[in-house]
Protein backbone atom coordinates (compact mmCIF):
# COMPACT_ATOMS: atom_id res chain seq x y z
CA UNK A 1 0.00 0.00 0.00
CA UNK A 2 3.31 2.28 0.66
CA UNK A 3 4.67 1.63 -2.59
CA UNK A 4 7.39 -0.46 -0.73
CA UNK A 5 9.29 -3.31 -2.76
CA UNK A 6 9.39 -6.24 -0.53
CA UNK A 7 12.75 -8.46 -0.72
CA UNK A 8 13.21 -12.04 0.06
CA UNK A 9 14.55 -11.62 3.45
CA UNK A 10 12.01 -9.27 4.63
CA UNK A 11 10.16 -10.90 8.23
CA UNK A 12 6.63 -10.76 8.55
CA UNK A 13 6.61 -10.39 12.40
CA UNK A 14 3.72 -11.33 14.76
CA UNK A 15 2.53 -8.11 15.27
CA UNK A 16 2.45 -7.25 11.46
CA UNK A 17 0.14 -10.33 10.79
CA UNK A 18 -1.88 -9.16 13.67
CA UNK A 19 -2.29 -5.35 12.43
CA UNK A 20 -2.70 -6.25 8.92
CA UNK A 21 -5.15 -8.96 10.31
CA UNK A 22 -7.36 -6.47 11.80
CA UNK A 23 -6.89 -4.11 9.17
CA UNK A 24 -8.02 -6.60 6.47
CA UNK A 25 -10.95 -7.29 8.81
CA UNK A 26 -11.95 -3.69 9.10
CA UNK A 27 -12.20 -3.13 5.22
CA UNK A 28 -12.56 -6.43 3.42
CA UNK A 29 -16.30 -7.79 5.01
CA UNK A 30 -18.17 -4.47 3.69
CA UNK A 31 -16.25 -4.95 0.15
CA UNK A 32 -16.89 -8.78 -0.30
CA UNK A 33 -20.16 -8.37 1.01
CA UNK A 34 -21.40 -6.51 -2.18
CA UNK A 35 -19.45 -8.44 -4.63
CA UNK A 36 -19.46 -12.63 -3.08
CA UNK A 37 -22.78 -14.31 -2.99
CA UNK A 38 -23.73 -16.32 -0.21
CA UNK A 39 -21.38 -19.36 -0.07
CA UNK A 40 -18.40 -17.31 -1.41
CA UNK A 41 -19.34 -15.19 1.80
CA UNK A 42 -19.81 -18.02 4.22
CA UNK A 43 -16.45 -19.62 2.94
CA UNK A 44 -14.92 -16.03 3.36
CA UNK A 45 -15.67 -15.61 6.97
CA UNK A 46 -14.84 -19.16 7.83
CA UNK A 47 -11.50 -18.59 6.77
CA UNK A 48 -11.17 -15.42 8.37
CA UNK A 49 -12.50 -17.24 11.56
CA UNK A 50 -9.44 -19.65 11.26
CA UNK A 51 -6.70 -16.75 10.68
CA UNK A 52 -8.17 -15.44 13.91
CA UNK A 53 -8.00 -18.10 15.75
CA UNK A 54 -3.87 -18.60 14.44
CA UNK A 55 -2.81 -15.37 15.93
CA UNK A 56 -3.57 -15.13 19.89
CA UNK A 57 -4.83 -11.99 21.43
CA UNK A 58 -2.86 -9.77 22.88
CA UNK A 59 -5.07 -9.36 25.97
CA UNK A 60 -3.94 -12.19 27.22
CA UNK A 61 -0.39 -11.82 27.27
CA UNK A 62 2.60 -10.31 29.12
CA UNK A 63 4.17 -7.82 28.39
CA UNK A 64 7.31 -7.42 29.31
CA UNK A 65 9.26 -3.69 29.52
CA UNK A 66 12.43 -2.88 27.54
CA UNK A 67 12.53 -6.12 26.05
CA UNK A 68 12.10 -7.12 22.66
CA UNK A 69 11.90 -9.68 20.38
CA UNK A 70 8.82 -11.53 19.48
CA UNK A 71 10.35 -14.59 19.36
CA UNK A 72 9.55 -15.60 15.30
CA UNK A 73 13.51 -16.07 15.37
CA UNK A 74 13.50 -19.70 13.82
CA UNK A 75 13.85 -18.64 9.68
CA UNK A 76 16.83 -15.69 10.42
CA UNK A 77 19.73 -14.86 12.35
CA UNK A 78 19.03 -13.48 15.47
CA UNK A 79 21.86 -11.26 15.57
CA UNK A 80 21.91 -10.21 11.88
CA UNK A 81 18.46 -11.16 10.96
CA UNK A 82 18.93 -12.35 7.78
CA UNK A 83 17.31 -15.13 6.47
CA UNK A 84 18.80 -17.79 3.76
CA UNK A 85 22.30 -18.66 5.36
CA UNK A 86 23.70 -21.00 6.79
CA UNK A 87 22.99 -21.22 10.50
CA UNK A 88 23.18 -22.91 14.00
CA UNK A 89 20.76 -23.03 16.36
CA UNK A 90 21.24 -20.99 19.84
CA UNK A 91 22.41 -22.41 23.01
CA UNK A 92 20.92 -22.13 26.03
CA UNK A 93 23.88 -19.78 27.30
CA UNK A 94 23.67 -17.91 24.54
CA UNK A 95 19.98 -17.14 24.51
CA UNK A 96 20.15 -15.88 28.24
CA UNK A 97 23.22 -13.52 27.64
CA UNK A 98 20.96 -11.94 24.73
CA UNK A 99 18.22 -11.47 27.31
CA UNK A 100 20.37 -10.48 29.72
CA UNK A 101 22.77 -7.85 27.94
CA UNK A 102 21.23 -6.69 24.78
CA UNK A 103 17.67 -7.19 27.00
CA UNK A 104 16.26 -9.73 23.40
CA UNK A 105 14.27 -12.32 24.30
CA UNK A 106 14.51 -15.15 21.46
CA UNK A 107 12.82 -18.63 21.59
CA UNK A 108 14.05 -22.19 21.77
CA UNK A 109 14.19 -22.63 18.56
CA UNK A 110 16.37 -19.42 17.83
CA UNK A 111 19.17 -19.44 15.69
CA UNK A 112 22.32 -17.47 13.85
CA UNK A 113 24.66 -17.60 11.02
CA UNK A 114 27.07 -20.47 11.03
CA UNK A 115 29.97 -17.29 10.75
CA UNK A 116 29.86 -14.58 13.25
CA UNK A 117 28.37 -11.88 11.45
CA UNK A 118 28.34 -9.39 13.97
CA UNK A 119 28.96 -8.89 17.72
CA UNK A 120 25.87 -6.67 18.48
CA UNK A 121 22.82 -7.76 17.62
CA UNK A 122 20.27 -5.15 15.50
CA UNK A 123 17.92 -3.35 17.27
CA UNK A 124 14.27 -4.05 16.95
CA UNK A 125 12.73 -1.35 19.18
CA UNK A 126 9.35 -2.01 17.45
CA UNK A 127 9.11 -5.56 18.36
CA UNK A 128 7.95 -5.65 21.83
CA UNK A 129 8.13 -8.93 23.67
CA UNK A 130 4.60 -10.49 23.98
CA UNK A 131 4.95 -13.94 26.57
CA UNK A 132 2.03 -16.20 26.37
CA UNK A 133 1.56 -17.94 30.27
CA UNK A 134 3.66 -21.00 28.96
CA UNK A 135 6.25 -18.79 27.69
CA UNK A 136 6.62 -17.14 30.63
CA UNK A 137 7.30 -20.04 32.97
CA UNK A 138 9.74 -21.48 30.33
CA UNK A 139 11.90 -18.05 30.33
CA UNK A 140 12.12 -18.66 34.02
CA UNK A 141 12.89 -22.27 33.91
CA UNK A 142 15.61 -21.63 31.77
CA UNK A 143 17.00 -18.47 33.44
CA UNK A 144 17.20 -20.43 36.92
CA UNK A 145 19.04 -23.63 34.84
CA UNK A 146 21.62 -21.08 33.30
CA UNK A 147 21.95 -19.17 36.82
CA UNK A 148 22.60 -22.86 38.27
CA UNK A 149 25.29 -23.72 35.77
CA UNK A 150 27.56 -20.46 36.10
CA UNK A 151 30.24 -20.64 38.16
CA UNK A 152 30.77 -18.08 40.59
CA UNK A 153 34.22 -16.08 39.41
CA UNK A 154 36.86 -15.75 42.06
CA UNK A 155 38.54 -12.49 42.91
CA UNK A 156 41.65 -13.19 40.80
CA UNK A 157 41.75 -15.30 37.88
CA UNK A 158 44.47 -15.46 35.25
CA UNK A 159 42.10 -13.68 32.47
CA UNK A 160 40.71 -11.53 34.61
CA UNK A 161 39.04 -8.46 32.56
CA UNK A 162 38.48 -6.36 35.74
CA UNK A 163 42.37 -6.60 37.45
CA UNK A 164 45.01 -4.48 36.03
CA UNK A 165 48.63 -4.66 36.57
CA UNK A 166 49.09 -2.45 39.25
CA UNK A 167 46.27 -4.84 41.25
CA UNK A 168 48.42 -8.26 40.63
CA UNK A 169 51.61 -6.25 41.86
CA UNK A 170 49.31 -4.47 45.14
CA UNK A 171 47.89 -8.14 46.16
CA UNK A 172 50.32 -10.61 45.23
CA UNK A 173 53.32 -8.87 44.60
CA UNK A 174 53.89 -10.14 41.53
CA UNK A 175 53.03 -9.71 37.83
CA UNK A 176 50.85 -12.03 36.07
CA UNK A 177 52.99 -13.38 33.67
CA UNK A 178 55.07 -13.78 36.45
CA UNK A 179 52.39 -15.79 38.49
CA UNK A 180 51.30 -17.91 35.50
CA UNK A 181 55.03 -18.88 35.49
CA UNK A 182 55.39 -20.03 39.48
CA UNK A 183 52.07 -22.22 38.36
CA UNK A 184 53.13 -23.74 35.43
CA UNK A 185 56.19 -25.08 37.66
CA UNK A 186 54.09 -26.68 40.08
CA UNK A 187 50.80 -27.52 38.24
CA UNK A 188 52.06 -31.27 37.00
CA UNK A 189 52.00 -31.92 40.73
CA UNK A 190 48.55 -29.65 42.01
CA UNK A 191 46.07 -30.46 39.84
CA UNK A 192 42.25 -28.29 39.92
CA UNK A 193 39.49 -29.35 42.41
CA UNK A 194 36.35 -27.97 42.18
CA UNK A 195 37.42 -25.42 45.31
CA UNK A 196 40.31 -23.66 43.04
CA UNK A 197 42.70 -24.18 39.98
CA UNK A 198 46.79 -23.93 40.49
CA UNK A 199 46.66 -20.44 39.81
CA UNK A 200 44.27 -19.38 42.17
CA UNK A 201 46.31 -21.47 45.03
CA UNK A 202 49.23 -19.89 43.84
CA UNK A 203 47.74 -16.39 44.31
CA UNK A 204 46.23 -17.29 47.23
CA UNK A 205 49.67 -18.00 48.76
CA UNK A 206 51.33 -14.56 47.66
CA UNK A 207 48.68 -12.63 48.76
CA UNK A 208 48.47 -14.07 52.20
CA UNK A 209 51.99 -13.42 52.69
CA UNK A 210 51.90 -10.05 50.88
CA UNK A 211 48.74 -9.00 53.10
CA UNK A 212 48.70 -11.42 55.83
CA UNK A 213 44.44 -11.69 55.56
CA UNK A 214 43.57 -14.62 57.53
CA UNK A 215 43.07 -17.94 55.55
CA UNK A 216 39.28 -17.44 56.15
CA UNK A 217 39.07 -13.94 54.82
CA UNK A 218 40.98 -14.94 51.33
CA UNK A 219 38.52 -18.09 51.17
CA UNK A 220 35.87 -15.40 50.72
CA UNK A 221 37.13 -12.91 48.26
CA UNK A 222 38.17 -16.62 46.15
CA UNK A 223 33.89 -17.66 46.78
CA UNK A 224 35.19 -20.93 48.02
CA UNK A 225 31.87 -22.69 48.09
CA UNK A 226 32.12 -25.16 51.15
CA UNK A 227 30.54 -25.51 54.62
CA UNK A 228 32.23 -22.38 57.03
CA UNK A 229 34.26 -24.69 58.92
CA UNK A 230 35.85 -25.85 56.28
CA UNK A 231 36.70 -22.62 54.29
CA UNK A 232 39.55 -21.43 56.41
CA UNK A 233 40.97 -25.04 56.73
CA UNK A 234 41.01 -25.71 52.81
CA UNK A 235 42.84 -22.38 51.75
CA UNK A 236 45.50 -23.28 55.23
CA UNK A 237 45.95 -26.46 53.30
CA UNK A 238 46.01 -24.93 49.85
CA UNK A 239 48.99 -22.53 51.57
CA UNK A 240 51.04 -25.34 52.96
CA UNK A 241 51.00 -27.54 49.91
CA UNK A 242 52.11 -24.37 47.57
CA UNK A 243 54.76 -23.74 50.16
CA UNK A 244 56.02 -27.36 49.58
CA UNK A 245 55.78 -27.67 46.02
CA UNK A 246 57.64 -23.58 45.62
CA UNK A 247 60.26 -25.53 48.12
CA UNK A 248 61.13 -28.21 46.02
CA UNK A 249 61.38 -26.60 42.71
CA UNK A 250 62.72 -23.49 43.33
CA UNK A 251 64.57 -23.41 46.55
CA UNK A 252 66.45 -26.91 45.15
CA UNK A 253 67.53 -25.52 41.99
CA UNK A 254 68.21 -21.48 42.97
CA UNK A 255 69.76 -22.08 46.08
CA UNK A 256 72.33 -24.13 48.59
CA UNK A 257 75.35 -25.82 47.20
CA UNK A 258 73.86 -28.51 44.83
CA UNK A 259 72.10 -26.16 42.83
CA UNK A 260 75.63 -25.93 40.83
CA UNK A 261 78.14 -28.26 39.31
CA UNK A 262 81.66 -28.26 40.52
CA UNK A 263 82.23 -27.04 36.44
CA UNK A 264 80.06 -23.83 37.48
CA UNK A 265 80.40 -22.70 40.64
CA UNK A 266 84.34 -22.81 39.29
CA UNK A 267 83.34 -20.51 36.10
CA UNK A 268 82.07 -18.26 38.48
CA UNK A 269 85.75 -17.29 39.88
CA UNK A 270 84.34 -15.81 43.03
CA UNK A 271 85.53 -16.51 46.46
CA UNK A 272 82.98 -18.39 47.06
Amino acid sequence: MRGIELEPEMINCSQCRSALYRENKRRRPSDMKSICNGDDLKNYEDDEDERQQEIPPFDNLLILDNIYGNGDDCIYCTWCMKAGVEMTQLSLSERMTLLCEHNLYTSPTARRCTDSCCNIPRKRSHERTHLSSQQAVNLINDLTTELSRVKITPFITNNSTVLSKEDYLSWTGWTLEQLKEMTSLVESRMHSSKHRTPFEAMCQFWIKLKTNLSFRQIGTWFKVSTSEESIRRRIEDTFHAITIYLNDVLVSSNLGLNHLTRTEALSHHTTY
